[in-house]
């Protein structure tokens, strides 16, 4: 009894403490929190991937993130998509993004996102990327962002 009882609690804990994780995890630094980071897993051959998560400014003044980066892409940007009159989508660089006091902003598929492209890996199911962010007044946060299954359409939460 007691065999089958320790087997099921490594079998819970080694199931659901990765997603606990997912949607639990959360990065602060001083007046900048990042939550829900996620990105999804890409094909061996995959050039580009991208990353979404949310940003909230809880201090008195405007946060500038001004650049991103990891190390496994050559290039990293600020991307919004942009849905057209006719029903064309198509992705536009954003050089930065503006984060007023106490505003929330969500990086998410069909908005804005991180792109990487170039990469030199692939990103893997159940690794986790590091990404640093680039503000304005020289700061920087790493957050480790889960990579999640090629079709998931963010942390569970």
């Amino acid at each position: 009894m007691r065999k089958w009882f320790a087997l099921g609690l490594v079998f819970l804990n080694v199931t659901l403490w990765p997603l606990a994780a997912v949607s639990q995890q959360m990065t602060v630094d001083r007046d900048v929190t990042v939550e829900a980071a996620w990105a999804r897993a890409t094909a061996p051959d995959s050039k580009t991937a991208a990353v979404y998560f949310t940003l909230r400014n809880m201090g008195q003044s405007r946060i500038d993130l001004i650049g991103v980066r990891a190390d496994r892409a050559s290039i990293e940007t600020l991307h919004k998509t942009v849905n057209g009159a006719q029903g064309t989508t198509r992705m536009s660089a954003s050089p930065e993004l503006r984060i007023a006091p106490g505003q929330t902003v969500m990086l998410e598929p069909g908005g804005l996102h991180v792109m990487l492209l170039d990469l030199e890996t692939p990103l893997i199911e159940g690794k986790v990327l590091p990404l640093r962010l680039k503000f304005y007044d020289g700061d920087n946060l790493t957050v480790d962002v889960p990579i999640l299954a090629p079709d998931a359409n963010g942390p569970t939460r």
